[in-house]
């Protein structure tokens, strides 16, 4: 059967899989249809009746013939935006290749033929490595420059970049890579620079771009949580276990035979796991015909503060929420001998108050661990009155003389976060240093310890997608090293 034929029978419902035979058994039952058709309209001639039988047999062939115009349009296109000769859009079109087929032929092609698209990708080139890493060194920090960016030492060629156009940089790509590019027009350019086939490093510039405009967003950004934390790395996403021990035992004699005593500890462990979230940044054509680089790297800058509210919350939830431990307890709670529910702001009195509960709290064998504050944790409602008293060379305190040693003076770090305003005003919490108890633990996934750049080239799209992902968790430790006051007076 005819495949324009064919085409227009599954169209009207004819089954994809359907024989040849049940293709034309379908066909007939169009013609069936269309006797029904004329016989309910009353009395009509045997040569009416194959006008009409005539009619739905053209209809056929005319939808099938648009559908295949539509179909060669397509592939010849495809193939042409992919840089792809002609001989291979006509194999296809002569094989009656479908255009979603052809386009999965045409992305194989390309991934054989072509240097790899992703993080990494760069690193592989190596004909005129040396002049291509300063052209690219110069383009990035030029568009970085555009942006608003602040570097303290630009590539050289750098100020040049500043001025030019994303369509400039694309055609700049295309050339060197010698790709006549005088008689493509904008539309073209901005499709051949993002394409494959070109070989052009303009999709790894735009990448750089959004990386280092992400990394300095995050670095840049307050993580007040970090000086009370405990660190290490995560190989997968598998629950992970931070384990707390009780102090060590006392050392002992020798036995009678002279040989040293087998230290065992008590055992508890809290668990949590690496979660990723993350977000994908497109740069259409769109984007590069209008020069929308400022929209576009303003985009990761913001996903990198969205990275850090992520880290931020999730340590400090972990305060706020107050959860269960594996004990059955709170974190902070009666049992653990680590919180004042009837407290008051922070004061030379509440925070002694606070330092005896962590000096006299005893490990999971009962012996002292002699736990000492490092840290005052709070809201900023209360970071200058705090600050005056933690940092004064005199006690701050209107009872007491100017003259009067005051015992706090530079004896915590100061850690105020607005996160804890969200949750409650007036609550404190002094923390051990993280060396000696650590009460939060965190983890990146493979110690990648900031927010993940990787990047595609999406064929149907005409775009660059540029992926960024962040891997990141936070759980308990142990409740000893953290007091919580709530502030109540």
């Amino acid at each position: 059967m005819n495949k324009r034929l064919r085409d227009f029978l599954e169209a009207r419902g004819l089954p994809k899989g359907a024989t040849e035979q049940e293709a034309w058994d379908f066909l007939g039952t169009l013609d069936v249809q269309a006797r029904s058709e004329a016989g309910n309209a009353g009395d009509i001639t045997s040569e009416e009746l194959e006008t009409r039988l005539e009619q739905v047999r053209q209809e056929a062939n005319n939808q099938a013939r648009i559908d295949e115009r539509t179909r060669i349009a397509e592939i010849t296109d495809r193939c042409r935006v992919a840089g792809l000769d002609e001989e291979f859009a006509r194999q296809h079109i002569d094989a009656g290749t479908s255009v979603d087929e052809v386009s999965r032929a045409i992305f194989a092609h390309l991934k054989e033929q072509s240097k790899p698209v992703g993080a990494g990708a760069q690193s592989g080139a190596q004909v005129g490595r040396e002049a291509g890493e300063k052209f690219r060194a110069a383009a990035v920090d030029g568009m970085l420059l555009r942006t608003g960016a602040r570097i303290e030492t630009p590539a050289e060629g750098a100020r040049e970049f500043r001025g030019r156009s994303l369509l400039d940089i694309a055609r700049e790509c295309l050339e060197i890579k010698g790709i006549d590019t005088r008689t493509l027009s904008r539309r073209e350019l901005a499709a051949r620079a993002l394409t494959p086939a070109s070989t052009s490093d303009f999709p790894y510039l735009m990448a750089d771009v959004v990386n280092k405009s992400l990394l300095r967003a995050y670095n840049e950004w307050p993580a007040t949580w970090q000086p009370f934390v405990a660190r290490t790395d995560a190989t997968d996403f598998k629950t992970l276990y931070s384990v707390k021990f009780s102090g060590a035992p006392d050392l002992a004699d020798l036995n009678e035979n002279g040989e040293y005593q087998t230290a065992e500890f008590a055992e508890n462990r809290e668990s949590y796991r690496v979660v990723t979230k993350g977000r994908i940044v497109r740069l259409t054509r769109e984007m590069v015909i209008n020069d929308d680089l400022r929209a576009f790297a303003r985009i990761p800058s913001l996903f990198a503060v969205a990275a850090r509210r992520m880290e931020t919350a999730a340590v400090y939830s972990l305060l706020t929420s107050n959860p269960a431990m594996t004990d059955g307890e709170n974190l902070f709670s009666a049992a653990h001998a680590n919180i004042e529910t009837s407290g008051g702001a922070p004061t030379s009195i509440t925070l002694g108050a606070g330092r005896l509960a962590m000096r006299k709290q005893t490990g999971l064998n009962g012996e002292p661990l002699d736990v000492q504050p490092s840290f005052f944790v709070g809201p900023v409602l209360h970071e200058t009155a705090t600050e005056i008293l933690l940092r004064s060379i005199a006690l701050p305190d209107a009872t007491y003389s100017s003259g009067v040693y005051n015992p706090w003076a530079n004896k915590l770090t100061p850690i105020f976060d607005p996160y804890l305003d969200s949750q409650s005003i007036v609550g404190w919490y002094l923390l051990a240093h993280p060396n000696q108890v650590p009460t939060i633990e965190v983890a990146y996934l493979e110690g990648e310890e900031q927010p993940y750049v990787d990047e595609t080239i999406d064929f149907d799209s005409d775009s660059l997608k540029i992926k960024v992902r962040h891997d990141f968790g936070a759980g308990l430790v142990d409740h000893v090293g953290a007091y919580f006051n709530d502030g109540a007076t």
